[in-house]
Formats: C-alpha cells, structure tokens, sequence
C-alpha cells in the first residue's frame, strides 16, 4: 500500500506530525490476538517493533501499516464491536469529562470542544436539527489512504462513549455516514445501539434533542472540572511555543470563522501592534494565518463533505458566497466547484 501526504496549497504547518495514542492500538492487539508470540508475528508483519506500542503515540504512517495487518488476518469488521465497546478512560481526559459531566448536552459540549485531543485529524461541530441534536465529525486534515476507515473506527467509539451517557435510550442514537454500503454493513447493523444511515450528508451521530437535559449516570462535578482542566491545559499548551503556532491554535478552535486580531491578542496577553510584531518575525501575519486555516477547511469539507458550496462559504464567515468564491480562487487559482470535481474524479479514478 502507498501512503501519500497532501498538502495544502498556501505554505505553513498546521501542527505535529499526525499520531494517534498507542493505547488504541494496543487494545485493538490484545483484544483480536491473545498469543503474545503471535502479537509479535502481527507487528513485523506492519513493519513496527513491540516497544514502539511502548511509546505514547503512533505515527499516522504506523496506525494505517498496523491496521492494514489486523484486515489480512480477521473477517471483514473486525474493528466494530473494538471501537463500539471502549471504555471512557480509554478515551483519556476527554472521555472521563464526558462521562462526568452534569447531563448529556454538557457532555456533547465537552466532546465537540475537545474532538481533537482524541483524534488529532478530527474536529466536532454541534447544532440542531429539527427534533434531532446533530454531532457532526469532519477530517481537519487530508489524510492517506484508510481515511474513510480511520473515520469510521472514531465514530464507532463516539457512539459508544454517547451511548454510555444515553443509558436505556442508546437505542434512539442515529449513526450517519455519507459512506455507501460495504463488506461489512451487516455487522455493523447488527452491532450499533440503534439506525444506520449510509449515503447520508454528513458524518455525524443524531441524538434526539429530549434526551439533552437527561442527568449522566457517572456525573461527578469534583473529576468534570479536574479533566475539563486538564483538557483545557492540552489545548491550550501546544508543543511549538512560537506565537505562531499560538495564533493557529486559536483560529482552529474557531473552526473557519474570524475571531479578530484584538480577540486573539487579548487572548495571548499581547497587545495588538505586539503580536502583529512577533507574527512578521515568523515571517507571517494574522490575514495569512486566517486563510490558512480557512483553505485548510474548505478543502476538507469539499473534498470530504455534501455540504453545498454556499453552507461551506457560510461556515466560514462568508455572508455572500460570491466572496468565498472569489477567495478561494485567490488562494488556489480555481473555483470551489472545480476544486469539489477534481476531488470526485479522484476518488473515482
């Protein structure tokens, strides 16, 4: 298999290297092969050593090489009932503040915050829907091969964790995947709490809006705002002290939209003329830092979304469509609808 990185076309870093926590994988081993001799035999397989599982993430590259040994040697799903049956701690501080949260709504909230401290590719957006509060989960970054799979696996384990939180009412949760049926559809029907949508808009989990007030069955304020803490802490403390990758940090949390510098500044302790300073010695600015972000997203939700073009332009702060369009074209030299047909005809080819 071929592991190819995409980049974006404006230049810049958006973050570390892509890594998922080891302790996934290592539940995955243990749980699907119970011979440590054959453990072994399943990582030279992917290419690792045992003691890599020892460190506390795996590169992306690794994850993927891993997980395409684990479908050489089990039956098409083998990933469901794993993901589906994780336990809250195994989703570190963000499933123990979930769990520990006052009612569901708060957990939700929890979730949609602090997504990407569980899968550093992924962000949450929370909105309502008719009847329905909508989970939506997209890709924050393009990925290699087994994207769709990676995605499926962390939503398989959001509905776990929110069915947690459901308690008797986890059979009203609704799993919906812009994905077609595959190999393993039966299984997966057969193994959620409740309705399977393929083909649908969006990736997302539906959770009835009755049940957001419902009390969580663990909720304990003390370990809430212990975790919660030590989530904002992750967050807000990225590996690259540069003021830069500060700035970035921020505008990601704003998923698209456009906080301001005076917002951003304030938030850093800096005064405006000051970071604006300590941006061009990083021979960057704040305009550059916010299209950066912006193309990074439309090119996620055009690539791997049904939203319509003029939602998207919406999402983003644009009022008037015609002004992401031209934007985009600004940064890329071609328009959102091009871009989308380019990407359809990809994942054709």
């Amino acid at each position: 298999m071929v592991i190819s990185r995409q980049n974006s076309t404006l230049t810049g870093s958006f973050g570390p290297e892509l890594a998922l926590p080891s302790s996934y994988l290592k539940l995955f081993l243990q749980q699907l092969i119970q011979n440590p001799d054959d453990q072994i035999a399943l990582l030279k397989v992917a290419g690792l050593e045992p003691d890599q599982l020892d460190q506390p993430k795996l590169p992306l590259a690794d994850v993927i090489a891993l997980i395409n040994a684990f479908d050489r040697g089990q039956p098409p799903g083998w990933h469901i009932r794993l993901c589906l049956q994780m336990e809250p701690a195994q989703h570190g501080p963000v499933g123990l503040a979930a769990i520990s949260a006052a009612t569901v709504a708060d957990a939700l909230l929890v979730i949609e915050r602090f997504e990407r401290l569980r899968v550093p590719w992924t962000r949450a957006r929370l909105f309502r829907d008719g009847q329905y509060q909508i989970l939506e989960v997209h890709r924050h970054q393009l990925l290699p091969e087994r994207a769709a799979l990676l995605m499926e696996m962390n939503m398989l384990a959001l509905v776990g964790l929110i069915g947690q939180l459901l308690g008797q009412h986890r059979s009203e949760l609704i799993f919906e995947t812009p994905d077609a049926e595959n190999d393993w559809h039966k299984t997966l029907v057969d193994a959620l709490p409740g309705p399977l949508i393929t083909a649908g808009r969006r990736l997302a989990l539906k959770i009835p809006a009755q049940r957001l007030s419902q009390p969580c069955l663990l909720a304990d304020r003390e370990l809430h705002e212990l975790m919660l803490h030590r989530c904002q802490r992750l967050l807000r403390d990225p590996q690259e002290r540069c003021i830069s990758a500060r700035v970035r940090s921020h505008l990601s949390e704003a998923s698209g939209q456009n906080p301001g510098l005076a917002r951003i500044a304030q938030a850093l302790g800096l005064s405006e003329r000051s970071l604006s300073r300590h941006l061009a010695q990083e021979k960057t600015s704040y305009r550059k830092l916010v299209d950066e972000s912006r193309l990074e997203i439309a090119q996620e939700l055009l690539r791997f979304s049904r939203l319509p073009i003029s939602d998207i332009a919406a999402r983003l702060g644009y009022a008037d469509p015609a002004n992401f369009n031209r934007a985009y074209r600004r940064w890329t030299g071609q328009s959102p609808g091009t871009a989308r047909r380019s990407s359809d005809q990809e994942q054709q080819a």
